[in-house]
């Protein structure tokens, strides 16, 4: 029988599978949609033998829309201006497993082919290693276990399902999103001040992985504004009201100065990388140089490196992406607001729905909450026992009841969501908003019931952990997972209530239905060039 985390484990793997096996499938079967997108240009002497075609026909259909600049910047570099719209954390490290890869493989298989082989590898590990750490956060946020596992259980079949799989960095994003999110949680680490220094780490690197990654960073902004009002100001207040010695004032407020020194080292180790990328994006096209790029990739069609043609170069602050978005995809307010584009909005309702109306529920059930926000009341009666017992009031029928741990990830996917409502274009929202919060997933798994069956029924359990159990403490976590899922289920790598158990009532269908079904049929549009999310 498998623990709550190895079926977690299990899962993601065997649905990478799934999404693989389908999209060959697919790609093999239906043709291919012309879309008139980038698309890399092939190297003339690049060499194809027999396995190459099998590489290409195993995942080509992975090689679609975004993923032909990630594979092309992994394989040539940042050859063209509208490259910049895509931060260099996956390419880089795609390009570096493929090195090591070609050193095994390079006689039987060429660089791109291994270069899909490398994408391929990295996103079902990081996706695994993100499943992981997103049960190991819903556990501390959610202080259930069976929401945290079903919340992992949604998360491996998440309606973006293809983009954590083909050449996309939406995977790896997710990853140092939820780590960075765990990390600001953590309270056994190394800490300086009560503030994490490691998670400048899974911060920075998120910058350098996708744009909305500078936005994590008010994750540690806002646990050290947190461990400062709830720890260090009552600690100071304390010690004031017994103070014996005015002499010593001043030192007092010395936590407020290593809390302040700890904040700028964490930040400024944060933006490292991310003040590195937008650096060499300057020297690249904006200083004059004579490129050394081969014949089929100078085309005259892009802004080519060295040219220092492109306006942005001449702002105050030199950063290339608002341009890039703008110029290239014609992002901005409102833009995308066309007749034209209601099937994408369409496409993108169901998660927009789900987010705002069960985050707006929070605030409007917390507003007081959310006034402090998120902070705990009494927060001067550090040393002093509370005369008034607090009792934690309950809404079991909206997300979030009314626990203050919930707000800073309600204020940063509602953020994201409104964000994307105005500016981007709008099928984005969803491989966006499910890679950047874990938010979705808590939702789904409070709103959905399962059903139960014959071995999931407490005597059946019960009496199973007796017959193999003799002598061994079985966890309650483990006894819980085994309620929610049943006996037969826990011996199973790849069946859950998810995919084996019919739900009991209309909401947790509809969640069941928009979670497969995005997940098929956007694999097998995706992977045909069709538009998708």
């Amino acid at each position: 029988m498998y623990s709550p985390r190895q079926k977690i484990l299990w899962f993601a793997f065997s649905t990478r599978i799934f999404v693989l096996f389908l999209q060959v499938v697919s790609n093999v079967v239906l043709p291919d949609h012309k879309a008139d997108v980038f698309v890399s240009p092939e190297d003339p002497t690049l060499r194809k033998s027999r396995l190459d075609v099998i590489v290409d026909i195993v995942l080509g259909g992975m090689k679609r829309w975004d993923a032909q600049y990630f594979v092309h910047i992994a394989q040539y570099g940042y050859t063209y201006e509208n490259c910049l719209a895509f931060f260099p954390l996956f390419p880089l490290i795609v390009r570096y497993v493929a090195f090591i890869l070609n050193s095994i493989l390079g006689s039987f298989l060429n660089f791109h082919s291994l270069l899909l082989i490398s994408s391929t590898f990295v996103n079902l590990l990081v996706f695994i290693k993100s499943a992981d750490i997103l049960h190991r956060l819903s556990v501390r946020i959610l202080k259930s276990e069976s929401r945290a596992y079903k919340s992992a259980i949604l998360y491996c079949v998440n309606p973006a399902s293809i983009f954590f799989s083909a050449p996309y960095s939406e995977c790896l994003f997710a990853f140092l999103s939820f780590y960075t999110m765990f990390k600001c949680t953590e309270n056994e680490t190394l800490r300086f001040a009560n503030i994490d220094i490691t998670s400048a780490l899974p911060t920075g690197l998120s910058m350098t992985a996708r744009s909305n990654g500078i936005v994590n960073l008010g994750f540690i902004l806002y646990a050290s504004f947190k461990n400062v009002i709830e720890r260090t100001l009552p600690e100071i207040v304390y010690k004031y009201k017994t103070l014996k010695h005015r002499i010593i004032l001043p030192c007092l407020l010395l936590p407020l100065f290593t809390s302040s020194v700890a904040l700028f080292m964490t930040v400024i180790v944060a933006i490292i990388p991310f003040v590195l990328v937008q650096t060499y994006n300057y020297f690249k096209f904006c200083i004059h140089s004579d490129h050394t790029l081969p014949e089929f990739l100078s085309s005259s069609e892009f802004v080519l490196p060295g040219t220092a043609e492109s306006p942005w170069c001449n702002h105050t602050l030199p950063l290339s992406y608002s341009y890039v978005q703008s110029h290239y995809w014609d992002v901005g307010l409102f833009k995308y607001y066309r007749l034209k584009q209601i099937p994408n909005f369409i496409l993108a309702f169901p998660i927009i729905f789900f987010i705002l109306y069960n985050c707006l529920c929070y605030l409007k059930n917390n507003l007081r909450l959310c006034f402090r926000l998120g902070l705990r009341e009494n927060i001067f009666n550090y040393g002093y026992p509370s005369k008034i017992t607090y009792r934690q009031k309950q809404y079991c029928k909206t997300f979030g009841g009314n626990d203050p741990s919930y707000f800073v990830y309600v204020v940063h996917v509602m953020v994201l969501t409104v964000f994307c409502i105005a500016f981007i274009h709008i099928q984005v929202a969803t491989r966006l908003l499910a890679s950047a919060s874990p938010v979705l997933y808590w939702i789904c798994s409070s709103k959905m019931n399962v059903g139960p069956t014959p071995t999931s029924d407490q005597n059946t359990i019960n009496e199973h952990f007796r017959r193999i159990g003799v002598g061994k403490r079985i966890p309650s976590h483990h006894l819980s997972i085994a309620n929610l899922e049943g006996v037969d289920n826990m011996y199973s790598k790849w069946k859950t209530f998810l995919i084996c158990r019919r739900m009991p009532d209309l909401q947790s269908q509809i969640i069941q239905l928009y979670f497969l079904g995005y997940l098929v049929v956007g694999t097998i549009l995706f992977s045909n060039f069709y538009p998708w999310t």
